[in-house]
């Protein structure tokens, strides 16, 4: 009778082990570890690397003129537009370049002066600056400075006879901007810039010496592509 029940009792443990262990391999199955679904991070613009483009605005140049011993301003306005190129180098947030820029703009202007009549143009001019600035990722805001050149082109007269002097000027410009990258490679920007070229002397036989004190403001948008 002892034997029975023990063969009994080894049997039941026998078939309730084996049934656990199929129930759990049956939750195994049904149940499978739930994945975590992976979220793509979107990576910051990069400013690095050479760039060119094309630029226009409007140039508000002042001539500060004295002429025999009379001072008169021949302040002329123009629509400006040129080309610029340079290269970018971004560490962090900061951005750290150098850009170069020419460009043309007939800025000619009149005025009565003692003596007769006194005509100041600046036509082309170019700068070579540097530029610092500080990135929220394709949006950017720098300041730049550097060498400014221009072309500046001078008559004087006194009614029966024109006199003409020209002269390349050099002097110092400085500005700020923002650019904002609308795509990988393509970026748009505004700027402004102001350049002083300082002071020239032309002695006229027709009106007298005349002493020019030139500077200007330069306002322009531009569009630039990265390579």
């Amino acid at each position: 009778m002892n034997s029975f029940f023990l063969r009994v009792a080894v049997g039941s443990l026998a078939f309730a082990t084996a049934t656990a262990t199929g129930f759990a391999a049956d939750l195994s199955r049904r149940a499978p570890v739930a994945q975590q679904p992976m979220v793509a991070q979107a990576s910051a613009y990069n400013w690095t690397g050479l760039y060119a483009g094309v630029n226009l605005g409007g140039d508000w140049v002042l001539d500060k003129a004295r002429v025999g011993g009379g001072n008169t301003n021949i302040d002329g306005a123009t629509v400006f537009g040129g080309v610029q190129a340079g290269y970018n180098f971004q560490t962090g947030p900061w951005v750290l370049g150098v850009e170069g820029d020419i460009g043309y703009g007939d800025s000619s202007k009149t005025k009565s002066v003692i003596g007769g009549t006194l005509n100041s143009q600046k036509d082309w001019s170019g700068t070579a600056r540097a530029r610092a600035g500080y990135a929220f990722d394709n949006f950017l805001v720098y300041g730049t400075g550097g060498l400014a050149v221009a072309n500046f082109r001078t008559k004087a007269s006194d009614g029966f006879t024109t006199e003409k002097k020209s002269d390349v000027r050099a002097g110092w410009t400085i500005g700020g901007g923002v650019e904002y990258a609308v795509a990988r490679n393509i970026s748009v920007k505004g700027e402004y810039l102001y350049s002083d070229y300082g002071r020239e002397n032309h002695n006229f036989g027709n009106v007298g010496p005349v002493r020019q004190d030139v500077s200007d403001h330069l306002v322009r948008v531009g569009l630039n592509y990265k390579f």
